[in-house]
C-alpha cells in the first residue's frame, strides 16, 4: 500500500510539473506527448556529427560518431534502460538516413547505473549523463558513384531530469565525398575522446549482455564491492603499522613511552590510560586530516573521480608525475620539513596529565609526516575518488595502524625493550617502498597514447625528479634565505620550462599520410600520383623534429592535397615490420628519409636527414616535371 501511494504521489507530481511547463510528460516513458514536444529536448541536449574520413572510397567502411552533451542534472536512459513494473523508461535509439550508404549496427558507449527517488521509491535504470558519444558504422558500396553523400541521423528515446521528455528534434548532419583515395578527418584524431572512445563502444545487444552478466555477478556474489572495500580497510592498517619503522619514528618510540612512564609515577592504571591518550592523540592528528580530505572534496565539488576521468591523458600523465615524485621523497631526494614553530609545540605539551598525552601523540604524528608524507599525499588523493564515509576510514585506519603498536607498549612497557634497533635497515625499507610505486609509473606511461609521447612523459618525470632534488638537497635547512631562494627558484624554473617543453599533446602530422604498402606505391603511380614516403621511426629524435617543422605545416597539407600526391608512412622502428624488409630490399638509407617518387617511372627524389618546408615543394615540383 505504502508503495502505491508512493508512487501516485510521484505520478503526480512528474505530471503536474509537465503541465505547469506548458506541456504533458510521462514519467514512464508512455508516448502520450501533446503539444511543441520537439523543441523542448533541444534546450537540454545539444548534438554534432564528426565523420572519420572526410573523403572514402567505394567498399570502405567508416564512422560517423555522433557526440550528445546534455545540460546539468539531465540524463539520457541507454538502449537498455532496465526498468520495472512500476517504471518502464523508453530505451534509446538511433535513425538513420544515408542514401546508398549502408549502416550497420549502431555503437554504444558503456552507460551507468543511474538512481532516481520517485516519491521515496528509489528506482535504478542504466542511463547516461554529461556526454556521451555514439558511433554509427557505414560501409560504402563497392559500385558506388563518386561524390558527396549526406548523412542524416536522428537520436531517439527519454530525457529526464524533474520532467522526462521525448529526444526529438535533434537531428545531426554530416556529408562525406566518395573519391578516388580514403582521406582521414584530422577533427576526428583531435578529438581523444572521440577517437579512444570506438574501442569501447558496444551494440545494444551487447550492452544488455553485460548487464545481465553484471546482475548475475552481483547475485552470485553478494557482497563482493564491501569485501573489497574491507580489504582496503586491511591494506590501510598495514600502511599506517609500517610507519612506525621510518627513520622518523622507530628511534623516539622508546623516548616517548619513558615520558609516558614519568607522567604516571608509580600508578599502573594511570600509566595504562596515558598511554592510551597518547595513542588516541596520533589518531586525532589522522581524523583531522580525514576532515580536511573530506572539507576539499564538499567544499570545491570536485572529485578525483579516477574511473570516470581515467580516458583523458592528462590525468593519467599527471598521476605518474605524482607517483615521481612521492618515490622521489621515499628515496631521499627531498624532504617535507614540519616547521620549526610547530615543531617546537612538542615541548611545551609535555606537562602532566591526559592532555598532555594526547597533545605528545598528536605531535608525534606531526613529526612523523617527513618520513610519511608519500603515505598521506596517497591516502588524500585515494579518498577522494571514494565515497565520503569509505574515504574518512581510510585515512583514520592509517592513523589507527600506527597508533596501535604504542597502545600496546603503554600496556606493556617491556616489550620496548624488544623492538628492533634504529639502522640503516629502516633507511632501506622507506626506499624499497619508493621502488614499490615506479612499476605502477611504468604501466601509467604504457597506457599513454602514441610511441614517442610516453618516453617525453618518462623524461619529463627523470626532470622532476631532479629538480625536487636540487629542492630539498642542495641548501640546508639553515641556509640563508638568499641562497635558498636562488636555489630552489631555479629549481622551479627548470621544471615549469621542462614541462611546458616535454610534456606538449603529441604533435599530429597535418598531412594525411597512409599506412606503408608496397603495392599501393605502385599503383598510385601507375594512376598518374605523386608518391611522397615519409620513412620514420620512433627512435629516430630527428624525425620527431621533422613532425614539428614540416609536416605539421597546414600550407604544406593544402599543397599535398591539392596536387593530389599520395602521402605513405612507412614506419620501420621494427626490424621486423614491411616497412622495414622495404627499406632493406634495394632502397638503402636509414630515418629520417624523405623519398618522392614521381608518376608512372624513374628512381625518386631522395631528401636525406632534416630538411625545409620549401625543400620539400621543390622535390614535388621536380617530381611533377618528369610526369
Amino acid at each position: 500500500m505504502k508503495r502505491c501511494c508512493g508512487l501516485l504521489c510521484g505520478i503526480l507530481i512528474l505530471l503536474g510539473a509537465g503541465i505547469a511547463g506548458g506541456q504533458l510528460t510521462d514519467p514512464f516513458g508512455q508516448d502520450f506527448a501533446t503539444g511543441p514536444q520537439s523543441p523542448e529536448a533541444t534546450k537540454y541536449v545539444s548534438a554534432v556529427g564528426v565523420v572519420s574520413h572526410t573523403q572514402v572510397v567505394p567498399g570502405q567502411a567508416f564512422y560517423v560518431a555522433v557526440d550528445l552533451s546534455l545540460a546539468d542534472g539531465w540524463f539520457y536512459y541507454s538502449p537498455d534502460p532496465g526498468g520495472t513494473e512500476d517504471f518502464a523508461p523508453l530505451a534509446a535509439t538511433m535513425t538513420v538516413q544515408a542514401g546508398d550508404l549502408q549502416a550497420g549496427q549502431t555503437l554504444w558507449p558503456a552507460d551507468k547505473p543511474h538512481e532516481y527517488d520517485l516519491a521515496g521509491l528509489k528506482l535504478v535504470n542504466n542511463a547516461y549523463d554529461g556526454r556521451a558519444i555514439v558511433y554509427v558504422p557505414l560501409t560504402v558500396p563497392a559500385d558506388a558513384s563518386a561524390g558527396e553523400r549526406t548523412i542524416t541521423l536522428r537520436p531517439g528515446g527519454q530525457i529526464c531530469k524533474e520532467v522526462c521528455l521525448l529526444l526529438e528534434g535533434v537531428t545531426v548532419t554530416a556529408s562525406v565525398v566518395v573519391g578516388k583515395r580514403a582521406v582521414a578527418n584530422p577533427q576526428w584524431s583531435r578529438d581523444e575522446a572521440i577517437a579512444t572512445g570506438l574501442a569501447e563502444a558496444v551494440t545494444a545487444e551487447e550492452l544488455q549482455a553485460d548487464h545481465e552478466a553484471r546482475v548475475s555477478e552481483q547475485i552470485a556474489a553478494p557482497g563482493r564491492a564491501d569485501v573489497a572495500f574491507w580489504a582496503t580497510l586491511g591494506i590501510a592498517l598495514v600502511a599506517g603499522l609500517t610507519l612506525n619503522i621510518m627513520p622518523c619514528v622507530l628511534p623516539v618510540i622508546p623516548l616517548r613511552i619513558l615520558s609516558i612512564v614519568n607522567m604516571a609515577g608509580q600508578s599502573r592504571r594511570r600509566y595504562v590510560t596515558l598511554g592510551l591518550v597518547f595513542a588516541a592523540g596520533i589518531v586525532l592528528f589522522f581524523v583531522g586530516l580525514a576532515a580536511v580530505s573530506l572539507a576539499l572534496r564538499l567544499g570545491t565539488g570536485q572529485v578525483l573521480n579516477v574511473s570516470d576521468h581515467f580516458a583523458v591523458t592528462g590525468v593519467r600523465v599527471a598521476l605518474a608525475l605524482v607517483l615521481v615524485a612521492l618515490a622521489a621523497n621515499l628515496f631521499g631526494a627531498f624532504n617535507v620539513v614540519v616547521p620549526s614553530r610547530v615543531a617546537g609545540l612538542e615541548g611545551s605539551a609535555r606537562r602532566e596529565g591526559h592532555v598532555a598525552s594526547l597533545g605528545m601523540g598528536f605531535m608525534m604524528a606531526v613529526l612523523a609526516t617527513p618520513c610519511s608524507f608519500a603515505y598521506l599525499a596517497a591516502a588524500v588523493a585515494a579518498a577522494q575518488g571514494l565515497p565520503p564515509v569509505q574515504g574518512t576510514l581510510i585515512i583514520v585506519m592509517i592513523g589507527v595502524g600506527m597508533a596501535g603498536p604504542h597502545a600496546v607498549l603503554a600496556a606493556f612497557p617491556g616489550l620496548a625493550d624488544r623492538l628492533p634497533k634504529p639502522g640503516r635497515w629502516m633507511e632501506l625499507f622507506k626506499q624499497l617502498m619508493g621502488f614499490l610505486l615506479l612499476p605502477a609509473v611504468v604501466w601509467l606511461l604504457w597506457t599513454l597514447p602514441g610511441r614517442s609521447y610516453p618516453f617525453w612523459v618518462a623524461a619529463y618525470g627523470a626532470v622532476l625528479a631532479i629538480c625536487l632534488w636540487v629542492w630539498g638537497s642542495w641548501v640546508r635547512y639553515d641556509a640563508p634565505l638568499k641562497r635558498k631562494l636562488l636555489v630552489r627558484g631555479v629549481a622551479v624554473a627548470v621544471a615549469v620550462a621542462a614541462g611546458i617543453w616535454m610534456l606538449r599533446t603529441p604533435a599530429k602530422s597535418a598531412v594525411d599520410f597512409e599506412p606503408f604498402s608496397a603495392v599501393r606505391i605502385s599503383e598510385a603511380r601507375a594512376d598518374g600520383h605523386v608518391v611522397l614516403v615519409k620513412v620514420t621511426a620512433t627512435w629516430c629524435t630527428e624525425c620527431q623534429i621533422l613532425e614539428y617543422t614540416v609536416y605539421r605545416s597546414e600550407a604544406l597539407a593544402a599543397e599535398i592535397s591539392r596536387r593530389q600526391v599520395v602521402a605513405i608512412k612507412a614506419d620501420v622502428t621494427s626490424r621486423d615490420s614491411a616497412a622495414s624488409r622495404w627499406l632493406r630490399s634495394g632502397i638503402g638509407g636509414a630515418p629520417p628519409l624523405t623519398l618522392v617518387y614521381p608518376p608512372g617511372a624513374g628512381e625518386p627524389i631522395k631528401l636525406v636527414g632534416r630538411f625545409a618546408e620549401g625543400e620539400l615543394i621543390n622535390a614535388l615540383d621536380e617530381a611533377e616535371a618528369k610526369r
